[in-house]
């Protein structure tokens, strides 16, 4: 994997004009490795590679998109967030990890997860690599189960077999750096991560969220008033509050809002030098509808 990282590496910088952290070799050379009893834990979990991750497979650079979709699709589910960028499958309720990337110029921040069959909101637990998040999961299933018993006996191996990936994931972390924005202070109450923002970016009123969800939902005046609202801050060189209102449609999912969402996501993300991040929203925008995010084929599929 350390091998394929390089050329990897290039096509997601081609692909999404983002970087890719080394660490995503690591757990690709765990799922690679799997014995038949670390395989049959890491599917009790739920848990393999999938979005971007494919690309280190065998014959991950010849996989294209299907139908001549833009390959930034694979693994995007309805409200993924631009930041967010798929590289494991979770468990039930359309459970997917993914990369966040607050600043296409930086290293993703850390690992986010988003349950696209429920309520869609984007978490994280702040871990910087895959390796940890999960020997997280395994804790927590380990808590749930106790220590013994069939649960136990059949996530074992792959707790041995984490414990030896983990000090090539310390590695890759400490040859690339602590990344810039994963420490950056950032307000809460959004349905999504609210991406780290430089200090003159205004004020998102994070407060406001869930009555701007409210209103949004229902129609009132104020929905209008905050998209107005919006529209001027960003005019204004401030582009905080046209990400928040601009996330929170794209999270509601709504045809009516779908225009709106685009325009004052794509105009702060260029504001703000984020284009990657601004092109995945064009690109998504036009294909939400998708009946599956199962995009990457082989070319003669």
């Amino acid at each position: 994997m350390w091998e394929r990282f390089p050329a990897v590496s290039e096509r997601v910088q081609q692909v999404y004009g983002l970087r890719l952290p080394r660490h995503l070799a690591v757990f690709c050379a765990l799922w690679k490795s799997a014995d038949s009893a670390e395989r049959q834990a890491l599917g009790h979990l739920g848990v393999g590679p999938f979005g971007v991750s494919d690309y280190f497979g065998d014959d991950g650079l010849r996989l294209v998109g299907r139908d001549g979709l833009d390959e930034r699709l694979h693994g995007r589910f309805r409200c993924d967030p631009a930041e967010f960028v798929t590289v494991m499958t979770g468990g039930s309720d359309g459970l997917h990890y993914g990369l966040w990337y607050d600043d296409p110029a930086e290293l993703p921040s850390f690992v986010a997860h988003n349950y696209a069959r429920d309520s869609a909101e984007t978490w994280t637990n702040h871990f910087p690599a895959l390796i940890m998040e999960l020997r997280d999961i395994v804790s927590m299933a380990m808590s749930d189960y106790g220590d013994s018993g069939e649960e136990a006996e059949i996530l074992q191996p792959l707790v041995a077999a984490l414990e030896w990936f983990a000090p090539a994931e310390y590695q890759a972390l400490e040859t690339d750096g602590k990344p810039r924005w994963a420490s950056a202070a950032r307000p809460s109450g959004f349905p999504s991560i609210f991406p780290a923002l430089p200090p003159d970016s205004g004020d998102p009123h994070s407060s406001q969220s869930s009555s701007r969800l409210s209103a949004f939902r229902n129609g009132t005046p104020e929905a209008a008033e905050w998209i107005t609202r919006a529209e001027q801050e960003l005019a204004a060189g401030r582009p905080a509050l046209a990400l928040a209102v601009g996330g929170e449609l794209h999270w509601m999912d709504r045809d009516d809002h779908r225009q709106q969402s685009r325009r004052l996501l794509v105009d702060a993300y260029r504001l703000l030098g984020r284009d990657a991040l601004a092109d995945l929203v064009e690109v998504h925008t036009a294909h939400r509808d998708l009946r599956s995010v199962d995009v990457l084929v082989k070319p003669d599929h």
